[in-house]
């Protein structure tokens, strides 16, 4: 069983984002999904990879230049994932994804309309791309206040290298801020606050409604890290890490093979890949995650 916290659909318009970012490094050819761009190639690549429930943290907010990045508009469309989250129910979570700069839509409003119409639980936000502000800013405060009111959880974009406009952006003590004045929301960082791993560690472990991801960052500087604090179960550590591949931007299949192929302690793995991500996306008592697995078996 695994839940991958950050595998995005690969189909249709919502897909163009990753289709034109690998275009642009000659990586499409990898996707399969993303060539054919259907809902069936989508789940026929993920699932011959061994995922059993895609979380699709696809992102609705504009674009911006940051350092020597440059990224277009997010417009995936919440509609979308929460009709494929209907048709897939146990194999696919819908992450509404939320334009906190309210360009694209007022952000309290769609929250509240993910939630009470489309049966949305997940929230995804890169408050450092738009409005350009760290993750902590007080001016996103109304936002965590309501989602921690739905009882629902947010995945924030943590990356150093491709967040924000400074590295800091990533920086724990964000994220940390954040888990202080909103002790039940329960919090994701996409990407692991990298390059600030010990760092994003250590919060973890004094939070307990904080979870990490680092997806591809796991391999990068701090790899020793993140190995050494699961299987150590460093103040329960073991317990806040979660699978993500970040697809399309990676191969599925390889990132699924090679994070089991690491040297990790025995019987963490079912920790990492499925049981974690079931209290922080709070799918054990979802009824409608769980009929759909029941229905799958």
């Amino acid at each position: 069983m695994i839940i991958d916290v950050r595998c995005r659909f690969t189909g249709g318009e919502s897909a163009d984002y990753y289709r034109n970012q690998l275009r642009k490094s000659g990586r499409l050819e990898l996707i399969e999904s993303l060539k054919e761009g259907t809902e069936a190639s989508f789940f026929h690549e993920i699932e011959a990879a061994g995922i059993t429930t895609a979380v699709s943290a696809s992102g609705c907010n504009p674009g911006a230049k940051l350092a020597k990045y440059t990224f277009p508009d997010r417009t995936t469309s919440n509609d979308e994932l929460a009709d494929i989250q209907r048709r897939n129910a146990g194999k696919f979570v819908a992450c509404g994804g939320i334009d906190v700069s309210n360009t694209f839509h007022n952000s309290l409003e769609e929250i509240e309309r993910c939630f009470k119409q489309l049966d949305i639980c997940v929230f995804g936000i890169e408050p450092g791309r738009a409005p350009g502000c760290a993750p902590s800013d007080d001016s996103l405060f109304d936002v965590y206040a309501l989602l921690q009111d739905l009882d629902a959880t947010v995945i924030i974009q943590t990356s150093g290298l491709k967040g924000g406009q400074y590295l800091t952006y990533a920086h724990p003590n964000h994220i940390e801020r954040i888990s202080e004045h909103f002790p039940h929301l329960r919090i994701i960082c996409a990407h692991g606050c990298y390059p600030y791993v010990r760092e994003a560690i250590a919060i973890a472990m004094r939070r307990d409604n904080i979870w990490l991801s680092p997806e591809g960052y796991l391999w990068h500087m701090g790899h020793e890290d993140w190995l050494r604090a699961v299987n150590k179960n460093l103040e329960g550590f073991a317990n806040k890490f979660l699978f993500g591949s970040a697809y399309p931007l990676t191969p599925i299949k390889d990132f699924v093979e090679n994070f089991k192929k690491l040297p990790w302690a025995e019987g963490v793995l079912s920790k990492l890949l499925y049981e974690n991500a079931l209290d922080a996306l709070n799918l054990r008592d979802n009824k409608t995650f769980s009929s759909g697995l029941v229905s799958g078996l």
